[in-house]
């Protein structure tokens, strides 16, 4: 397994090496699947996935976390645009002001406590983001800002449409996929144009495909302890029930054919990551690797998932078996061939 270390560039004093520190620590704490999987991938873009990943999760707690106490759409805007001002403004003069601020208020904003550590401690993130080189920060940061751009887009417009929920997806987890894609494409020697193309065109399926399966899985846990719908609107209205309702197995019969349309929508973007994956070079087999545990498991939890009534009526989100991960981590391009 390459060393974490190797992803910094040669300034890496103790305060970078801490700072490196409490990031493998981040995110083994707010990622397990990311934390199983980033670890496998080459040292050379190592560093900057990890980084990009928590600077994602950080945007991300501002625009979802549900808070300690009620956090109104204009806090959560000013929160998440003051962290790409940071990002985009390194060496500004008011910089350290608003990490302070963001620091200061993770203590309210933020009600998970993995993520409220991450926030507090989002100095350390950056001091690990500052030490790349130019043109990967520059890359990071343009990714980032699509991403805030659409996540402030969905915080005020509901997803209604299946077009709705692949734009809703494509900013959430699309985004990152076309970070790394864009790492993958700019460093590699050994990429040919037609497989340049191919990740190219690709690089929306494999994040939006991830988004969606964590969606269907969590839609009763998304209901009863955030109180969000990212489950297309007009599939409620198609079956004339509230959304909330299909936690009740009276409405089972309505609760299944709904599920059967969001598996159906996922499965869609299983070739194109398929090929995918098969177009990553041999010089990144690692980041192939980690993508490939990523998607089997996917496949494996949409599979768990169809006519199951515990989407809807178990008390904890579908997971799939022990076994069945033991598998796929042992083998996950077998997995995906078959």
């Amino acid at each position: 397994m390459p060393s974490l270390y190797g992803a910094v560039k040669s300034k890496t004093g103790e305060l970078l090496q801490d700072s490196m520190e409490y990031c493998k620590g981040a995110l083994q704490s707010v990622s397990r699947s990311f934390a199983l999987t980033i670890p496998l991938v080459e040292e050379n873009i190592l560093g900057p996935i990890m980084v990009g990943y928590l600077e994602a999760r950080i945007l991300d707690t501002f625009e979802d976390d549900i808070g300690r106490r009620e956090i109104s759409l204009e806090e959560r805007i000013e929160a998440m645009n003051m962290l790409m001002d940071i990002l985009e403004n390194p060496n500004a003069e008011s910089t350290k002001e608003k990490i302070d601020i963001l620091t200061g208020s993770a203590d309210e904003m933020v009600q998970n406590p993995k993520y409220r550590d991450l926030v507090k401690n989002m100095k350390s993130v950056l001091a690990v983001h500052s030490s790349f080189d130019e043109a990967t920060k520059e890359c990071m940061v343009r990714w980032l800002k699509e991403m805030n751009f659409g996540m402030q887009k969905f915080l005020k417009q509901e997803v209604y449409s299946f077009d709705d929920l692949d734009e809703y997806c494509y900013y959430v987890a699309g985004t990152p996929s076309g970070f790394l894609t864009e790492l993958i494409r700019k460093r590699s020697k050994d990429l040919s144009d037609k497989n340049s193309a191919i990740l190219k065109e690709n690089e929306r399926d494999f994040g939006l495909f991830l988004q969606k399966v964590n969606i269907i899985r969590d839609f009763r846990e998304d209901i009863l302890d955030n109180e969000k719908i990212f489950w297309p609107g007009f599939l409620f209205e198609k079956y004339q029930v509230k959304p909330e309702k299909l936690l009740n197995d009276i409405n089972e019969g309505k609760a299944m054919p709904i599920l059967d349309y969001m598996l159906d929508n996922a499965c869609k973007h299983i070739e194109p990551v398929k090929a995918y994956l098969n177009a990553i070079p041999d010089e990144y087999a690692g980041f192939r690797a980690g993508a490939a545990v990523n998607f089997a498991m996917g496949v494996a939890t949409l599979d768990t998932m169809r006519s199951n009534r515990d989407v809807f009526f178990g008390d904890k989100p579908v997971k799939i078996s022990h076994e069945s991960r033991d598998n796929i981590i042992s083998d996950p391009l077998g997995f995906v061939s078959n």
